[in-house]
């Protein structure tokens, strides 16, 4: 019993050390849960969703709606999602929720409202886990819980993982499994730790199973650890064959749906891609990077001040800039291949959403050495980073996309589809070049200043006529173009414009909301200013 005192001083100590991380997981949930979109779930999103619906009724993992148009019948003759499995079961939780709160209070009223919220509540949660991760991810890498904490907030409310945190798209799942992969992964690196080893197999295994292509990722991962601990073989053995056990839940969780699917555990559902990854990479690297419609760095502005902390960050994490490098540059280049790059349509460039926070990772060190001018360049670019979220979650990101290709039909004219890749399936390829174009290569047709023109008007009932007037290509043309009818299906993408019947408690649920998150923002705050005074280092 002597013993006792000692370790509940650990375990008390343990805990505190946990609570930075879990008002920032408060604070960003809450934020999150108030910006919630009115959107149910659209393109890829919805087979991942009607997945978690039809477990949910009991009626297995087959889907009622074909998606793609050209997807082949699985197992029954009948449909089944293309994505991996545990994006759709994130959602379970959700659909479930919706089950039980249509029972207690049915109603065409709240039909919407209900379907909108279960769909989001796995992306919002998530969201606040990819803050906590990240906050971990930088605390392991030496930051002070200040810096931490600031660059936690960038990430949070700065970058793409807001507008994706939104949506019932795997994205989001995509970025929580990368970031905790790769926060074990730093760990393993530095130390072999059968824990560390056995979390960075678990998180691969569920990284994994958001997409396959993340496959790619991991024998870089592999052979980064054999050459920083190939002096110690036999530790290097036993802590390889922990990640591998931790690795094997996820893979045979990959078997076993692709047998339950299509009858084969080799099967994964996606058709060839080789007729297809036809694009130059160098192209498809300066899209990623400098497109007019798609640099990663306008969707995500705090980006640049790990463009700035790289050289210092190298200097003192050297092993951690080639894990990024053999993580994340085989599935980009990957992506650059292909003439989709962008992953359209979509709010950014959709396919290198997975890796921000870890591309965040080098801004600690500009933020740890930075002084009054490199902060004051970090405030601003947190606001700019803000805005620019603000204004992606003001509308789902189909309606300016499909205002574009309106007005680029009427003003540039038809593209010729008769030998493009997907002409024998139609024709229009939403993210090959004859249709993705306008919004990645043209300034005109910016989404972010589409964006930022859409809600001067629609949140004010502006019709198309007055609208038109100071829209975005009207700075290069004249001509008096009509896209009335996709411009008035635009309508703002926030839940509160769902309960016209209930508004009055909307706005109550939006303030507590709101209050509850900026409670969580102080205390967070005025943790990581205490954690790092001296007298309580």
């Amino acid at each position: 019993m002597s013993g006792l005192p000692g370790r509940w001083n650990r375990v008390v100590g343990a805990l505190s050390g946990w609570r930075p991380g879990v008002y920032l997981f408060v604070a960003v949930t809450c934020v999150y849960f108030a910006s919630m979109s009115r959107e149910v779930p659209w393109g890829d999103a919805r087979p991942i969703y009607d997945v978690a619906e039809s477990m949910v009724h009991g009626e297995g993992i087959a889907v009622p709606n074909r998606w793609p148009s050209d997807a082949p019948p699985g197992r029954g003759g009948r449909f089944y999602a293309p994505q991996p499995w545990l994006p759709s079961l994130l959602h379970l939780p959700g659909a479930a929720l919706r089950n039980v709160l249509w029972y207690l209070h049915p109603g065409p009223e709240v039909a919407h409202l209900l379907a909108a919220f279960a769909c989001h509540v796995a992306g919002t949660l998530l969201g606040g886990l990819v803050a906590w991760l990240f906050f971990r991810l930088c605390r392991r890498h030496g930051a002070s819980p200040r810096v931490a904490g600031f660059a936690a907030i960038l990430l949070a409310v700065g970058t793409i993982v807001w507008v994706y945190a939104r949506y019932p798209f795997s994205e989001i799942a995509q970025i929580a499994c990368f970031t905790g992969f790769f926060l074990e992964l730093s760990q393993l690196l530095q130390r072999l730790d059968r824990r560390a080893a056995l979390a960075t197999g678990v998180w691969a295994g569920l990284l994994l199973n958001t997409k396959y292509i993340y496959a790619l990722s991991l024998p870089g991962a592999l052979l980064l650890v054999v050459l920083v601990h190939r002096k110690d073989l036999r530790s290097l053995g036993r802590t390889l064959l922990s990640a591998g056990l931790g690795f094997l839940p996820g893979l045979l969780m990959v078997l076993l749906y692709n047998f339950l699917r299509f009858g084969s555990v080799t099967n994964t559902g996606y058709s060839k891609l080789g007729d297809v990854m036809v694009e130059n990479v160098l192209v498809g690297a300066w899209g990623f990077l400098f497109s007019p419609g798609k640099s990663i760095f306008l969707y995500s502005p705090p980006l640049l001040l790990a463009v700035l902390g790289l050289r210092g960050f190298w200097r003192s994490h050297r092993w951690s800039v080639l894990a990024m490098l053999a993580t994340v540059a085989p599935v980009l280049l990957f992506y650059c291949r292909s003439p989709s790059w962008p992953g359209d349509f979509a709010w950014g460039p959709r396919y290198a959403v997975f890796a921000v926070p870890v591309l965040l990772l080098p801004a600690i060190a500009f933020l740890s050495a930075a002084r009054r001018p490199g902060r004051w360049l970090a405030v601003a670019l947190l606001v700019v980073g803000l805005c620019v979220q603000l204004l992606g979650n003001a509308f789902y990101w189909d309606h300016f996309i499909r205002i574009g290709l309106d007005v680029r039909s009427r003003w540039l004219g038809l593209p010729n589809r008769s030998a493009s890749l997907t002409a024998d399936k139609g024709g229009f390829c939403e993210g090959c070049f004859e249709d993705s174009y306008p919004t990645v290569w043209l300034g005109p047709f910016q989404p972010i200043l589409g964006h930022l023109w859409l809600i001067r008007h629609v949140p004010f009932g502006h019709d198309w006529k007055r609208a038109s007037q100071d829209a975005p290509w009207r700075r290069h043309t004249r001509l008096n173009i009509d896209a009335k009818e996709t411009y008035e299906r635009a309508r703002v993408d926030h839940w509160l414009y769902e309960t016209d019947k209930y508004r009055s408690e909307g706005w109550i649920v939006l303030l507590l909301l709101l209050g509850a998150g900026g409670g969580a923002g102080v205390l967070f705050v005025r943790r990581t200013r205490e954690a790092d005074r001296p007298s309580s280092r």
